[in-house]
């Protein structure tokens, strides 16, 4: 394996842990794709087009912070794909990680044993005139958990759901498949997004404003 290679991966895996994502490839082959693509557009272009991307046109004022980790191999059921970016340095910040609804995680978002249920929701996500009704499941680390710097707030809740303000004190996510036609074909693609310093609704906004690589 060439030391460039070597160096990539080895920045990968320091922002999924960054992320709290785990699950990154320990070894790679011909068939493996692992990049750090410049532009949503590179990144679909390092897939192949295999999974329909989805890039956040509202992002709270925050700017993508790094390149767009991109990593694809063969695992033992199915293809494994995983596309991770971030905005914003800390708090307020946010990523975005997506792989196609068909494939395996190739690096898997750790679901925090903080994390509880706030509610679920409808939202309309996709292109002009072809939005789709989209079911999104919204969590907030709330379960005894301090609060993220910067923000007011006592310890959280010890109870099953956590409530809107949460999302803010203490960290959330939203979870949604998002579905479209694109390229002459049905996709899904599933996606996570996880906030650090965003309120509910910013969170919310972030997930309807996501819009199909074209």
């Amino acid at each position: 394996m060439h030391r460039s290679r070597l160096g990539l991966v080895a920045g990968i895996t320091a922002f999924i842990t960054s992320a709290g994502l785990v699950g990154a490839p320990s070894a790679l082959s011909a068939e493996d794709v692992v990049r750090a693509a410049t532009s949503y557009a590179a990144a679909d272009r390092a897939l192949a087009g295999e999974v329909l991307l989805w890039v956040p046109s509202y992002t709270a004022g925050l700017r993508r912070t790094r390149e767009i980790d991109v990593v694809a191999y063969p695992s033992e059921r199915s293809r494994a794909t995983f596309v991770g970016s971030t905005y914003g340095k800390r708090v307020p910040s946010f990523t975005v990680a997506q792989k196609g609804s068909a494939n395996s995680w190739a690096a898997r978002p750790v679901e925090h044993s903080s994390e509880r249920l706030v509610e679920t929701v409808s939202i309309r996500i996709g292109p002009a005139g072809a939005k789709r009704l989209t079911r999104a499941r919204i969590y907030a680390n709330c379960a005894g958990g301090d609060t993220v710097p910067g923000s007011t707030g006592s310890t959280g809740s010890t109870g099953s759901r956590c409530e809107r303000r949460d999302v803010a004190r203490f960290g959330g996510a939203v979870v949604l498949l998002a579905r479209t036609t694109a390229r002459g074909t049905p996709t899904a693609t599933d996606v996570r997004i996880d906030s650090t310093g965003l309120s509910y609704r910013q969170l919310v906004r972030v997930a309807r404003g996501l819009q199909p690589v074209e």
